[in-house]
């Protein structure tokens, strides 16, 4: 059966379905006088939507919930004494075969669900006390900002601390799927930190990892401990989401699986040149959309598509381009409505716009991405590349070097290396370049843009043989992203990189003759 707080959720939105109420509204009729997250509102939401089926409650973006299901009034006055009162019952029709979770244990919501325990302390020292919760706590605030993440808040985790607990426990009194624990221990001047990750649903472990650092600043050693955790575990939960939603039917996924699915499809699609991964992406996550219009994970990948369409030159009329362009803004701009703090569509805005020679306003979004989560390894990897192209080239790589540094083992490095590849190109350092690119080559052969590069860098150096073999191969690859590039869009707002860039790709096209033009330009001055 419904929980108390869900079924006062239930009536209040039916008794109020011929209009849209607020999340605030809700806080204050279903908790009266009570501080509450609007965590426990979602949580109850999707508790709802569970049972009666995901289109019970309609998610109006910037607003709030409407109760969409049929709802018939049924009399069930008693026949003695006359003068008893009148009751209306209201009845829903649930979907079959569905039931209703258990009281005890909190529904999952539809996005991925973590909870940070607190550190254990197992120095033992209670003057570190306070250095360790500012660790979980800043975790649990870092982790906080992929909204593509469900976290549970700090008084309700740390209501664990000092106490021996099941990670199955903790998941299931607080309505999550992944569980961080972990431990600290000073010794010295160095300071120890050993976390886990755990799928609470299968016991199974995630990830692991041990972090040792000199404790000299303690506030640095705090926020750097943090960032090394935080871009450890978000792709490895990312990582687990596109397992669980492969394996789940098609027709039974709800929009946040749809939307997954999707950006697992569009990681594909990138990594292994599928055209048909991406057109099925797209679909995916327009279902996604179609079944929640505030779905801000469907509507950032729509933007990352639509950005990719025109990045790989798959749309090349001119209008065609700028309809492309527009869609994806559209996205973004509708999941930044939704929650202004949704990186991942600032990141995706910016992208287009930088590709529609929008350079300020593209690299101001790409900015903004990287300050709503400095986390998020793959927003500063591009970060750094197209500072590099709009000529800051050694703050840029410096940017991707931060982020390989951040997450050395995420699944997209191979992405992050071709970011780095393109950074040393633009600061004239083709050496770097071509051993950069070899990385990304290697660990994504089919993936286009750092075999362009190790091209244009090879020529750099002067291996116009090489580079000449290379384009072969490249052109196979990729003809569309190679004519627009002889063409000279490259989508970098300093002109002295797209000019070199296109002169060495003309050069090794066998278009143009080498010349001084190849003089390579002194490494950081581009």
């Amino acid at each position: 059966m419904l929980g108390a707080r869900a079924f006062d959720l239930l009536m209040c939105l039916i008794e109020q379905r011929d209009r849209v109420v607020t999340k605030d509204e809700l806080l204050k009729l279903v908790w009266p006088g009570s501080v509450v997250e609007e965590n426990n509102l979602t949580v109850h939401v999707s508790a709802l939507r569970k049972l009666l089926g995901p289109q019970a409650l309609a998610t109006v973006p910037g607003r709030g919930y409407r109760f969409a299901m049929e709802v018939r009034e049924g009399d069930t006055r008693a026949a003695e004494p006359a003068a008893a009162p009148v009751q209306v019952q209201l009845q829903v029709q649930a979907p079959p075969g569905t039931s209703a979770p258990a009281e005890a244990d909190l529904s999952l919501p539809d996005k991925p669900s973590i909870a940070v325990l607190p550190l254990a302390n197992l120095g033992g020292d209670a003057e570190q006390e306070f250095f360790i919760d500012g660790v979980t706590e800043d975790i649990i605030t870092e982790l906080s900002r992929f909204h593509s993440l469900f976290v549970i808040a700090r008084n309700s985790t740390f209501s664990y601390k000092g106490r021996a607990v099941d990670v199955r426990t903790v998941a299931r009194e607080l309505g999550v799927r992944y569980v961080v624990e972990g431990s600290l221990r000073r010794s010295a001047n160095r300071i120890r930190v050993a976390a886990q990750l755990v799928d609470a649903s299968t016991g199974a472990q995630l990830w692991a990892e041990k972090y040792d650092r000199a404790l000299e600043d303690v506030f640095a050693v705090q926020e750097d401990l943090t960032q090394a955790v935080v871009a450890a575990v978000a792709p490895q939960i990312e990582a687990s989401e596109f397992q669980k939603v492969r394996r789940v039917r098609a027709g039974n996924l709800n929009a946040y699986e749809l939307a997954m699915r999707a950006r697992d499809s569009a990681r594909r699609a990138d990594r292994e040149a599928e055209a048909a991964s991406h057109d099925e992406a797209l679909r995916l996550a327009t279902d996604a959309v179609a079944l929640d219009p505030g779905c801000g994970t469907a509507l950032g990948t729509i933007a990352y598509l639509r950005w990719r369409q025109v990045w790989a030159g798959t749309v090349t009329p001119v209008a065609e381009v700028a309809e492309t362009v527009e869609a994806g803004l559209v996205a973004a701009r509708r999941a930044i409505a939704i929650d202004s703090g949704d990186h991942v569509a600032h990141l995706w805005k910016g992208m287009l716009l930088l590709h529609s020679d929008r350079f300020d306003a593209g690299l101001a979004d790409l900015r903004r991405a990287h300050e709503l989560n400095p986390s998020d390894a793959l927003t500063l990897s591009l970060l750094g590349q197209y500072e590099a192209g709009a000529g800051n080239a050694q703050a840029g790589i410096r940017h991707v070097q931060d982020a390989l540094r951040l997450s050395p083992r995420d699944a997209l490095r191979w992405s992050f290396f071709n970011s780095l590849a393109w950074a040393q190109f633009s600061a004239g350092d083709y050496a770097q370049a071509v051993a950069s690119a070899q990385h990304a080559i290697g660990e994504a052969p089919r993936f286009h843009p750092p075999q362009l590069c190790r091209v244009v860098s090879r020529v750099g150096l002067g291996q116009v043989a090489l580079a000449m073999t290379d384009f072969k191969a490249l052109n196979d690859l990729a003809p569309q992203v190679v004519a627009a590039r002889l063409a000279g869009r490259w989508n970098y707002a300093d002109p002295g990189v797209v000019r070199r860039a296109t002169t060495f790709l003309r050069v090794a096209a066998g278009l143009q003759a080498p010349g001084v033009s190849l003089e390579p330009p002194v490494p950081g001055k581009a």
